[in-house]
C-alpha cells in the first residue's frame, strides 16, 4: 500500500455533494473537449456529477473503453491528460464533479498497443510485467516457457504458406524485431534470431532470408514465448485467465500489491487531486479476492471517495453491508422498479402463448442448466481443464471424476460468486448458505457423486486454509473465479436469449420465471437500502442493459391486457407467414421480433436486423457466434425486411403501438420518479432524460442529440404550466421536467435524501389502492406514482380513482411538478394525480 497511497494529499471537497450522475459514453469523436462543450446541458438537468466510461488508454478505435491497454495513461484518443484536465476545469466551473469507471479485472491484449503484454511476449516469465497477468506457462517447442496466441484466421501451417504472416523490423521498437500479421504485431524474443542461424544486426539480409525460406520463419516462431494458433483453439487451450470467454481481454493479478499500484497509476492521483470524486468498479467478481481488493482500494482513495461496484445481486442474494463501498450500480433496483408495473397474473397466458407458437413449454430450470453447461463445454474448456487438475490433486480424484464434479457444481451454483478467502479465518453466513445450497442441488441430482463431500469440506474450511499457493488454496480461488463467467454467459448471454415469452423482464438480476413484483417488496428493499447503502447507485438504463427502461416500460404495459396481446401475436403470426423462409425464423425468434417492434417502435430496418442477428447468435440455437448459420441468418434478415415493407403488417403494428405508447410513457415517468427519490444516488444514462427506445449494445451507444436537449431546457426555463408540458408528452418533455424538478428538490433538501433522511412507505386506501406506489423521504418529501396504468385508462385527467387516497403527515405539501398544494391528512388521489401522472410533494 505504501507505494500507492503513502503520501496521498488530502482529498479536496467535491465541488458539490453527490446527488445524481449522468452516464456518458466516451468515444474518439466525442472525447473530453467535446464533452466539455456539453456540460451546460447536464448542469441544466440538475445532476451533480458526470459519470464517465473508462478513460484509460484502450485498444485503438474502441467504442467502449473496457479494453484498457495501458492503465498508466489517460486515453490519447479522448484528449489525453491535458484534455482530461480541461474537462475537469470546465466541469468544476459548471458546478459538476466527475466519476470514473475503472476496470481492475482485465486489460485489452491488443499487441503491440499493450506494453505489459508486449513485454511478457518478448521476455516470458522473466519480464518486468509477467506478474501483472494471470498466465499459466507451458513448455514451448524448445523448452522455453510459452503461451498460446490464438489469433490466426487459419492453421499456422496454412498461414505460413501464405504471405500474411511475416517478419519485420521497426527501428524504434523494443525489441525492434517483430512478427506482423494484419493489424497484429508480436515481439521476437531477444536472441532467438541467432538461435535459428539469423543475424539480428543484418536487417536486410535477415528479412531477405526469411522471405525466401518460410521454413526459417517457422523455426523462428518455435523459439518464441508464444505459440501462434488458429483462433478456434482459444476456448480449449488458452493459457491465460480472461474476461468471461473473450480471449482479447486478459485477467490481471490485481491481488499483487505492485500490480495494484501499476493498474491504478493514472487513476489514484486524479482521485487525490479532486479530478474524480468517485469510482465505479467494473466486474470485481472476476478478481481473485474482490473483498481484499475493495479494502485496498478504499485505503488508497480515502473515506470521502464514492465507490460503487458492478455487483449483480440475484433475487435470493443479500447485499454485503460490511464491504467498504457505498453500494452497487443498481441492477436489483431496476428489476424491482419495473416489476411493480408488470402484472404477474399475465404469466399463465404468456406461457400458453409462447408454447402455442413454439410447440413446447419452457422448463426454466432445465433451460438455465442447459445454457450453463453449453458455456462450460464450448467456451470455458481451458479454465475447466486447469481447475480439474487442481481439484483432482486436492481431493485425490481421478481426472474424469474431478471434471464431472466441477461441471455439476458450476451448473448448480446459485449466484455470481462467493467470497471465501483462504487465510481470513472468517466464514460469512451468506457464503456458507450459498455453498450448502449448491451442494444440496448437486446431491439431489447425483447422490453418489465422487468428491462432493470433499469439495464441500474444502470450500467451507477455506478461510482456515493458509493462502500459501497450495493446490487447495488455489482451487478455492479458481473455483470462485469461474462461477461468474458461467452465470454471466450461461444466463445473461444465453438463457435470456432463449426464454423469449416476455422479454421486458429479461435483464440481469431478475427472474424471468417470476413475473411482477408487489409494492411491498419495493418498499422493503428501499428500507433496507436506506439502512445499508443510502448512497448506492440507482439505474434504469445502462450500456449493458438488454433494453432501455423506456422499452421495458412499454412492454410492461402488454402484461396489463394480456388477452389483447395474445390476439395481436396470433394475428401477426398469420400476417407474417409470407415472409418466413425455408430456414427461419424460428417461432421463438418471430415472437421476439414482435415484442421488439412494439417496444422500440419506430425502429428502422437496419437497427432491427442488427439486433435480431445478435440476439439469435447469443441464444446459440439456430445460429451462434462461433459457427454462424448463413442460411438461417439470411432468412431472419429477409423476414425482418419483409415485415417492415409489408403495408398491412406495418399498419397493424402502428395501431398496436398507438394503444400502448401513452401508458408506456406514463409507466416510464412513474419508474423515473421512484428512481429520482428512492434511497440512493440516481443515474441518468446518456439520452435517457427524454424518451430512449434503445436495444442492447451497440444500439444503446448511439450519439445523443444534445442540441435538441439544450433547446428544450431553454423552453423549460420559462416555467410552462403542467398542461403545456403534458401536451408535449410525445417529445418527452414531461420526463425532462420531472428529472429537473426532482433533482432541484434533492439539491434543495439534501437532508431528506441523505443517510439520516429515512424512508417510510405510504399505504394508500380505497378501491384502486393497488394502482399506487407512494413513500416518504425524511418526512419532508412524498412521492406518489401510479402503477399498471393501462387499466386506469388514458391520460391522468381521465383516471377515475374512486375515493382512493393517501395519508400525508400534517403540513402543507407542494407538488414541485405542478405547483399545486395539499394539506396533510387524507388526500384524494383524484386531486394529487390529475394534471401530471406522478407527484413529488415538498413539505412546507
Amino acid at each position: 500500500m505504501s507505494g500507492v497511497a503513502g503520501n496521498r494529499p488530502p482529498v479536496p471537497a467535491p465541488p458539490r455533494p453527490l446527488l445524481a450522475t449522468y452516464r456518458v459514453q466516451l468515444v474518439p469523436e466525442r472525447g473530453f473537449d467535446e464533452l466539455a462543450e456539453e456540460l451546460d446541458v447536464l448542469a441544466a438537468l440538475g445532476v451533480s456529477h458526470v459519470y464517465l466510461s473508462p478513460v484509460l488508454q484502450a485498444t485503438p478505435g474502441s467504442r467502449h473503453g473496457y479494453d484498457v491497454t495501458d492503465p498508466t495513461r489517460i486515453r490519447e484518443e479522448l484528449g489525453g491528460e491535458q484534455g482530461l484536465e480541461r474537462l475537469r476545469a470546465a466541469a468544476h466551473a459548471a458546478g459538476l464533479g466527475l466519476v470514473a469507471d475503472i476496470v481492475p479485472n482485465h486489460v485489452g491484449l491488443a499487441s503491440p498497443h499493450n506494453p505489459w503484454w508486449w513485454d511478457v511476449l518478448a521476455h516470458g516469465p522473466g519480464a518486468a510485467h509477467a506478474r501483472h497477468l494471470d498466465i499459466h506457462w507451458r513448455p514451448g517447442a524448445h523448452g522455453q516457457p510459452s503461451l498460446l496466441l490464438a489469433e490466426l484466421g487459419d492453421r499456422l501451417e496454412d498461414e505460413l504458406a501464405g504471405d500474411d504472416l511475416r517478419l519485420e523490423h521497426v527501428s524504434a521498437g523494443d525489441p525492434a524485431w517483430r512478427i506482423r500479421y494484419h493489424e497484429h504485431a508480436w515481439p521476437v524474443r531477444p536472441g532467438s534470431l541467432e538461435e535459428v542461424g539469423l543475424d539480428s544486426q543484418d536487417i536486410a539480409g535477415t528479412l531477405e532470408a526469411v522471405a525466401a525460406d518460410r521454413g526459417r520463419l517457422a523455426a523462428l516462431l518455435e523459439h518464441q514465448h508464444y505459440r501462434l494458433a488458429h483462433w478456434r483453439r482459444a476456448n480449449d487451450e488458452l493459457d491465460h485467465r480472461r474476461f468471461f470467454a473473450i480471449k482479447e481481454l486478459g485477467g490481471v493479478r490485481i491481488e499483487d500489491e505492485a500490480v495494484f499500484a501499476d493498474a491504478h497509476r493514472a487513476i489514484l492521483p486524479r482521485v487525490a487531486d479532486g479530478t474524480f470524486d468517485g469510482l465505479r468498479i467494473d466486474h470485481p467478481d472476476g478478481l481473485r479476492d474482490p473483498v481484499g481488493y475493495l479494502h485496498r482500494l478504499r485505503a488508497a482513495v480515502g473515506d470521502d471517495t464514492w465507490l460503487i461496484v458492478e455487483k449483480i445481486l440475484e433475487r435470493e442474494e443479500g447485499y454485503r453491508a460490511d464491504w467498504p463501498i457505498q453500494g452497487t450500480v443498481g441492477y436489483e433496483f431496476a428489476d424491482l422498479v419495473l416489476g411493480v408495473h408488470v402484472d404477474g397474473r399475465a404469466a399463465p397466458a404468456l406461457d400458453d402463448l409462447h408454447a402455442g407458437l413454439t410447440g413446447a413449454r419452457i422448463d426454466r430450470a432445465q433451460l438455465t442448466d442447459e445454457s450453463k453447461r453449453l458455456i462450460i463445454r464450448r467456451f470455458l474448456g481451458a479454465e475447466v481443464q486447469r481447475l480439474t487438475a487442481l481439484l483432482a490433486a486436492t481431493l485425490d480424484l481421478a481426472a474424469e471424476d474431478a471434471e464431472r464434479l466441477l461441471v455439476e457444481l458450476r451448473a448448480a451454483w446459485p449466484v455470481y460468486r462467493t467470497y471465501l478467502r483462504p487465510g481470513s479465518r472468517e466464514l460469512a453466513d451468506e457464503d456458507e448458505q450459498m455453498v450448502e445450497l449448491a451442494i444440496a442441488r448437486v446431491r439431489a441430482r447425483h447422490p453418489g457423486l465422487a468428491g462432493l463431500d470433499g469439495v464441500r469440506e474444502l470450500l467451507l474450511r477455506a478461510p482456515w486454509h493458509d493462502d500459501d499457493g497450495s493446490a487447495a488454496a488455489e482451487a478455492v480461488w479458481a473455483l470462485q473465479q469461474l462461477t461468474g463467467p458461467v452465470v454471466a454467459k450461461g444466463v445473461e448471454d444465453t438463457a435470456l436469449y432463449r426464454d423469449l415469452r416476455f422479454v421486458a423482464v429479461n435483464e440481469v438480476g431478475g427472474d424471468v420465471g417470476d413475473l411482477g413484483r408487489d409494492p411491498g417488496e419495493l418498499h422493503a428493499a428501499h428500507a433496507r437500502a436506506q439502512l445499508e447503502r443510502p448512497a448506492t447507485m440507482l439505474l434504469s438504463s445502462t450500456h449493458d442493459t438488454k433494453r432501455s427502461a423506456d422499452v421495458r416500460a412499454r412492454l410492461a404495459v402488454l402484461s396489463q391486457d394480456v388477452d389483447h396481446w395474445v390476439r395481436t401475436v396470433q394475428r401477426w403470426h398469420r400476417l407474417a407467414a409470407p415472409h418466413r423462409g425455408e430456414h427461419g425464423p424460428t417461432p421463438a425468434h418471430e415472437h421476439l421480433t414482435f415484442q421488439t417492434l412494439v417496444g422500440a417502435w419506430p425502429l428502422d430496418v437496419e437497427r432491427l436486423v442488427g439486433y435480431l442477428r445478435k440476439a439469435a447468435r447469443e441464444g446459440a440455437r439456430a445460429t451462434d457466434h462461433l459457427a454462424p448459420d448463413p442460411d438461417y441468418e439470411a432468412d431472419l434478415v429477409a423476414y425482418a425486411r419483409g415485415l417492415l415493407a409489408d403495408p398491412a403488417f406495418r399498419e397493424d403494428l402502428e395501431q398496436v403501438v398507438a394503444e400502448v405508447r401513452v401508458p408506456g410513457w406514463l409507466t416510464s415517468l412513474a419508474m423515473t420518479a421512484v428512481k429520482l427519490t428512492a434511497p440512493g444516488v440516481p443515474d441518468v444514462y446518456q439520452g435517457d432524460e427524454l424518451w430512449d427506445l434503445s436495444l442492447v449494445d451497440p444500439d444503446n451507444r448511439r450519439p445523443v442529440d444534445l442540441g435538441r436537449r439544450r433547446r428544450l431546457h431553454a423552453e423549460l426555463d420559462d416555467a410552462p404550466g403542467p398542461d403545456d408540458i403534458m401536451a408535449r408528452l410525445e417529445e418527452g418533455l414531461p420526463k425532462l421536467w420531472l428529472i429537473r424538478q426532482a433533482l432541484a428538490l434533492r439539491a434543495r433538501r439534501p437532508e431528506a435524501f441523505g443517510a439520516d433522511g429515512g424512508y417510510r412507505a405510504l399505504w394508500p386506501s380505497g378501491p384502486r389502492a393497488e394502482h399506487v406506489v407512494a413513500f416518504l423521504r425524511g418526512e419532508q418529501v412524498a412521492t406518489v406514482t401510479a402503477r399498471q396504468v393501462r387499466r386506469l385508462g388514458g391520460l391522468p385527467s381521465a383516471w377515475q380513482w374512486r375515493d382512493t387516497a393517501v395519508d400525508l403527515p400534517e403540513g402543507t405539501w407542494t407538488d414541485v411538478l405542478t405547483g399545486h398544494t395539499h394539506r396533510g391528512g387524507r388526500v384524494a388521489l383524484q386531486r394529487v394525480l390529475t394534471r401530471f401522472p406522478v407527484a413529488v410533494l415538498e413539505r412546507g
